[in-house]
């Protein structure tokens, strides 16, 4: 539970201030453009605090790094809470990111330091379930800040949960990198060995980044779709995101609860890679014949979601498991790839909208979730 609260502080930070974006522009004086910048940035220092963290624990231990990934995290939040102006608020959302990342990458380094096999991965996905549940709350907690006391307290608030989870790091989570010599690697080979040259572990990060940019397609185009040009209200889309996360999140439990029963990775990862790819080709099939009915939607997308909870714990840890020696820095690698595959999946997305409209987002999820499938299977024979 509280390496879940560690991987989902990115989560938090983005959902629950997306609701005072739209406050920023009038309150600092500033541009919408500006505004966005501050989940940009908060996106790139993500990415290096991942890629900084996971190669500084490593060689550091993973505790250091914890802790002070979290007092940046606070501290930053702070900064944004009494940011003067647009672009202080920019940069110390930065900041805040590179904090978020260093504390993710690491809930997912100790779960490989402290467990293996099936328990690694089913612990994997029970981190994935914590969160999973965050989108399903932080916007509306966000709004109801936003709406009490203004777009501070949200940053308050945040700064506010950082410091709680530096307490309880301190106080209760210890050193899981166990030491190792030097020179030892998994397959005997040179630490200098890079990532690159294991050919199973770019495949399986590949197919997880894929697999990730398919359902992040839909994220960054439903708001436009859903409420713009199927006209459906925000209130219902509020809560068609919400059932989809569950979704999400149940595939995330149901793959814990069958890994302690032993059912391996391949035998979960087959069917939920195909169920991926066949749930987000019928949406890109109905949107082309023009469906526009919930009742045909809703539940495509369900399957989607559902899928990419089996999928996202199973392949992260197929991957990093790996290279146990380099922990922090493999799932660095893995979840800086899935940053940039749904950068690339959303500008795509929006490139799209104005020609396809709706197939704007379904079409990408269905090439995206198929290109999942084909590498992934690929990457698990290669394994084996």
């Amino acid at each position: 539970m509280v390496l879940g609260l560690f991987a989902a502080l990115p989560a938090l930070s983005i959902d629950i201030s997306a609701p005072s974006l739209v406050l920023l522009p009038a309150a600092l004086g500033t541009t919408a453009m500006v505004a966005g910048l501050t989940l940009s940035l908060f996106m790139a220092g993500f990415a290096l605090g991942q890629l900084g963290g996971g190669l500084l624990s490593d060689r550091h231990g993973r505790r250091p790094v914890l802790l002070a990934g979290l007092a940046c995290y606070s501290l930053a939040g702070i900064a944004c809470a009494l940011a003067p102006t647009g672009g202080m608020l920019v940069l110390a959302r930065c900041v805040q990111g590179i904090g978020a990342g260093a504390c993710s990458v690491q809930a997912f380094a100790m779960v490989q330091d402290l467990f293996e096999g099936g328990a690694a991965r089913s612990k994997r996905s029970y981190v994935t379930v914590v969160f999973g549940v965050v989108p399903m709350f932080a916007p509306a907690l966000g709004s109801v800040l936003s709406d009490l006391a203004g777009w501070r307290a949200v940053h308050a608030s945040l700064a506010i949960a950082g410091g709680l989870l530096l307490a309880v790091a301190h106080a209760g989570v210890a050193e899981s990198r166990r030491a190792r010599p030097p020179a030892s690697h998994p397959q005997g080979e040179p630490r200098r060995t890079v990532m690159r040259r294991d050919a199973a572990f770019v495949g399986l990060t590949a197919a997880n980044a894929l697999s990730y940019a398919c359902v992040f397609a839909y994220v960054a185009g439903a708001p436009i779709v859903i409420i713009g040009q199927l006209g459906w209200s925000p209130a219902v889309f509020a809560g068609v995101f919400a059932v989809i996360a569950a979704s999400l999140t149940a595939g995330a439990w149901t793959s814990g609860r069958l890994g302690r029963r032993g059912v391996g990775a391949a035998a979960l990862l087959g069917p939920a890679l195909a169920g991926s790819a066949a749930g987000a080709g019928l949406l890109a099939a109905a949107s082309v014949m023009g469906v526009a009915s919930g009742a045909v939607l809703v539940p495509l997308m369900l399957v989607v979601a559902f899928a990419r909870g089996i999928i996202a714990p199973n392949l992260q840890h197929l991957a990093i498991e790996r290279r146990r020696e380099q922990a922090g820095v493999a799932s660095a690698v893995v979840g800086v790839s899935q940053l940039l595959a749904g950068a690339a999946a959303s500008a795509i997305v929006a490139a799209l909208l104005a020609p396809l409209g709706a197939t704007a987002v379904a079409l990408p999820m269905a090439i995206l979730s198929a290109a999942a499938l084909v590498v992934g299977r690929a990457s698990l024979r290669r394994r084996v």
